[in-house]
């Protein structure tokens, strides 16, 4: 063992042995004036024990030799000579020697247990906080990093990541392996066809012992438990991934296959009544096929459009491009594009003069709104009547889009929010995509914002709000201005 590994206990296991009975000599011949020889032998016992309790077996059981033979030495007739002339003197040294080789025995044994209870309820400790430095861990180079602060406190050795290198992969029990060499050791980290993934170089600064080997071993089993979870949570992730795309793409091919082939049916018919009936047609027959192929033309259009979307929304493709803008030039945009939509709906808007900028990506805000708008003129009957209130609660901006349609139940709000879902009324209200209030959500939560379903009385219809986080600090931003 180094020096820089020595204890405590190993230092007073080298000192003790020899230095408690030279203490208790001379101060026995301090007081041999006053008390009698045999009285003297208590405080080479008391030496004794004071070693037992602070070493181990072996320097107790040297000190009680070394006791006796200071004792025979320099308390006994003839003086400083090995013979014993009294008989008592003989009896009185041998009663030493017993008593505190016995005692000696028992106190060592029971100061070795006390020791070894301390360092197994260190290490158990050691485990649980490895256990729990490791269970946090999400990711490999997470779990690398923990793993090896844990090795380096454990053992007292210098830990670093490292390049696993040309190791053979190889099928085994467990995903984390360890190797010694001549330097120290490497831990690796394996994949579940046991490719090397990752490493962590232990560097020895001593030989490699049981010590060393049974603990590597439990640090090792607890790394692998982890590595295990880590891996089955990224198959899990990949897995679910898979059947969320699969799922994606089924929906899509329904979807598409049912809603194009509704405009498209009715742009075919309205084309070819022009075409095989041209001579027949008034002129206001004919407007009136335009305008219904024009009108199936921009369903399908914003129906192709919403797909698009929703794909770059899918596939992470969606950055924000923010800008300073007003809530009522978002609005007044929205409106122009919704014209064609609103035909006889009454559109009332409600906004405070006083609100302020928003930062955020104009066209991303404007579609949002427009989803949701539509939404409620294909829910609000003839004649109904759609408003668009603003309202600004503390750090928040609140955009409510409410109609005069049949509502929506509370148990239905979350719904509403869902790719590909719609709610059949009969032919009363015709039939949507269902992606329109998914894009709208997907949108507002990429600003950092919400959308829900607000309560409304049952004859005004349903409420949507849209809800957007303000700047941090407007007034900043006026001085910069």
């Amino acid at each position: 063992m180094t020096l820089h590994r020595l204890t405590r206990k190993d230092v007073l296991c080298v000192t003790l042995p020899w230095l408690t009975p030279l203490v208790a000599t001379a101060l026995a011949l301090v007081l041999a004036s006053v008390m009698p020889a045999a009285n003297l032998a208590l405080i080479y016992l008391a030496a004794v024990l004071v070693t037992a309790v602070n070493t181990r077996v072996w320097p107790a059981l040297a000190c009680a030799l070394l006791s006796f033979i200071a004792y025979n030495f320099f308390l006994t007739e003839p003086r400083f000579s090995l013979r014993m002339l009294h008989h008592e003197d003989v009896l009185t040294g041998g009663l030493l020697a017993m008593v505190a080789l016995i005692t000696g025995h028992l106190a060592g044994h029971l100061s070795e247990q006390v020791t070894a209870l301390r360092d197994s309820k260190r290490w158990n400790e050691q485990q649980m906080a490895c256990a729990r430095a490791l269970s946090v861990c999400v990711d490999g180079p997470t779990l690398i990093q923990a793993f090896s602060a844990q090795l380096a406190e454990t053992l007292d050795w210098y830990a670093r990541s490292v390049d696993p290198g040309p190791v053979s992969p190889y099928e085994a029990p467990r995903t984390v392996t360890w190797h010694e060499d001549p330097g120290g050791v490497t831990v690796v980290l394996r994949s579940s066809k046991g490719e090397p993934v990752d490493a962590i170089r232990l560097s020895a600064t001593e030989p490699v012992s049981l010590w060393h080997r049974e603990r590597l071993d439990a640090l090792v089993s607890l790394a692998s438990l982890a590595w295990g979870r880590i891996q089955l949570d990224e198959s899990l992730k990949q897995e679910t991934l898979g059947k969320e795309r699969e799922q994606l793409r089924s929906a899509l091919l329904s979807s598409v296959s049912h809603d194009l082939r509704t405009p498209l049916s009715t742009m075919i018919g309205s084309v070819s009544s022009l075409i095989d009936l041209s001579d027949s047609l008034d002129p206001a027959q004919r407007a009136e096929l335009l305008d219904n192929t024009l009108s199936e033309a921009r369903r399908l259009d914003r129906y192709i459009q919403k797909l698009l979307d929703m794909t770059r929304l899918g596939h992470g493709e969606l950055t924000l491009d923010r800008d300073w803008i007003g809530l009522d030039d978002v609005i007044s945009v929205v409106i122009r594009r919704s014209r064609a939509l609103l035909k006889d709906i009454e559109l009332k808007i409600d906004m405070p003069a006083d609100l302020p900028l928003l930062h955020v990506h104009p066209a991303l805000i404007e579609q949002a709104l427009f989803n949701v708008l539509e939404n409620a003129v294909r829910f609000s009957p003839a004649n109904g009547r759609i408003g668009i209130a603003a309202l600004q609660e503390e750090d928040w901006l609140h955009l409510d889009v409410r109609d005069s349609g049949p509502g929506i139940t509370p148990e239905k709000r979350e719904q509403v929010f869902d790719m590909f879902h719609t709610f059949s009324h009969g032919d009363q209200y015709a039939a949507g995509t269902g992606l329109g209030l998914a894009i709208c959500r997907s949108i507002i939560v990429a600003h950092g914002g919400r959308t829900s379903v607000e309560d409304s009385a049952s004859d005004e219809g349903a409420c949507v709000r849209i809800s957007l986080p303000l700047p941090p600090s407007l007034a900043g931003r006026e001085t910069e201005l």
